[in-house]
């Protein structure tokens, strides 16, 4: 209780100087959008929240009982050159964040440092109000993880350095030409990814109010047409892989393998930002080769599945949710499994991100993704 009055005194102090470095801020005679110049002007922003943690499993309903609170800073910038308009038919902003959150569990769970990357199209925009939502992927420091004898209760990490994926909806009210306040929610995922066990991962929403500060001053919006929406087909391949440990039972030593694989897909745009695809995905899967060897069995640890998905597209960004089937997988005990995926388009046909499989709750694998669009 008393770390939680602590922080709450040190968001108020932190508002304060960030208010204040506002105030003595010198703001320019006339803005480079008065003279005729588009900028993408830049933008800080100080975000404390608090939330909940959900009981996805047994395995970890006895360490959802807690509140999480935290802190984020942001630096990110406006998207309102042509270019930028042209990417999703929409103005946006991107940027990088840092977000602490404290679990409220010191000596089990202890507390995340995140660094994360994100863009943020803006859906409703009015004369103070503006409606944005936000998809983030960064990488996570947890300073508490499981260790069989120190710690065995932590089954949510077991990695110092996991990833994080957040999507949010966030709710601007300007009041000043310098200073809006922020509403946010947020769903915060953090897991390893399969990479070592065990993994079961922590699904966090939390909630807020912040300050949004423009050292340049009131953003202005240029007037530009809309495109006329025209339907296409895309067809994209993706390779992907990462390492995965297998921990060391009473007779086997931890050991470190590799999970490898692809996935195609055929798909069709259907508005701005929406498209739905069908494709197929082969895996070979390392860590199960090795579990299968240590149990004796007589099984092929490779895997086929059909896929069908959905696409959020922002501009070169393409985050996209999958429904996998099985088809052929003689060590899966499971019929389905979700796969997410973040990507961006280097150039017209070169693509590359992320991609997170789960079994409902539970993440399986993540892996790096290099993909080619045709």
């Amino acid at each position: 209780m008393k770390s939680k009055i602590v922080f709450h005194k040190n968001i108020f102090f932190i508002l304060f100087i960030f208010y204040s470095l506002g105030i003595f801020a010198q703001t320019p005679a006339t803005s480079s959008q008065e003279q005729g110049i588009i900028k993408n002007p830049t933008n800080f922003a100080i975000k404390p929240q608090y939330g909940i943690i959900l009981s996805h499993s047994s395995k970890v309903e006895h360490l959802t009982h807690t509140n999480p609170f935290g802190l984020e800073l942001e630096y990110s910038w406006l998207l309102l050159k042509d270019k930028n308009w042209q990417q999703c038919n929409c103005y946006s902003k991107t940027g990088i964040s840092f977000l602490y959150v404290n679990y409220d569990n010191p000596d089990i769970v202890g507390s995340s440092y995140n660094l994360i990357s994100f863009a943020e199209p803006f859906f409703i925009r009015r004369n103070r109000f503006m409606l944005s939502a936000r998809i983030g992927f960064g990488i996570s420091y947890l300073d508490k993880i499981y260790d069989s004898v120190d710690n065995p209760e932590n089954t949510f990490f077991s990695t110092h350095l996991s990833f994080i994926v957040h999507i949010d909806i966030n709710a601007y009210y300007q009041l000043s030409n310098k200073y809006s306040l922020m509403s946010y929610a947020k769903y915060n995922h953090i897991s390893n990814g399969g990479v070592k066990q065990p993994n079961y991962g922590m699904n966090f929403p939390m909630f807020g109010l912040g300050l949004s500060y423009y050292p340049s001053g009131k953003v202005i919006f240029p007037d530009r047409d809309k495109h006329e929406f025209v339907p296409g087909y895309f067809f994209n391949i993706y390779t992907f892989g990462m390492s995965k440990k297998i921990k060391e039972d009473e007779y086997f030593p931890e050991e470190t393998t590799y999970v490898f694989g692809l996935y195609s897909l055929a798909g069709r745009t259907i508005s701005k930002v929406n498209g739905f695809s069908i494709g197929v995905e082969y895996i070979n899967d390392g860590g199960a080769k090795e579990e299968i060897s240590r149990k004796g069995l007589n099984l092929d640890h490779q895997n086929f599945s059909g896929l069908i998905g959905h696409h959020l597209l922002f501009g070169k960004f393409d985050f996209s949710q999958y429904w996998g089937t099985y088809i052929y997988a003689p060590y899966k005990s499971e019929n389905f499994y979700q796969r997410y995926s973040l990507s961006y388009s280097f150039t017209k046909h070169v693509l590359g991100g992320v991609t997170l499989k789960a079994h409902g709750d539970v993440a399986d694998s993540f892996h790096i993704l290099l993909g080619l669009s045709f």
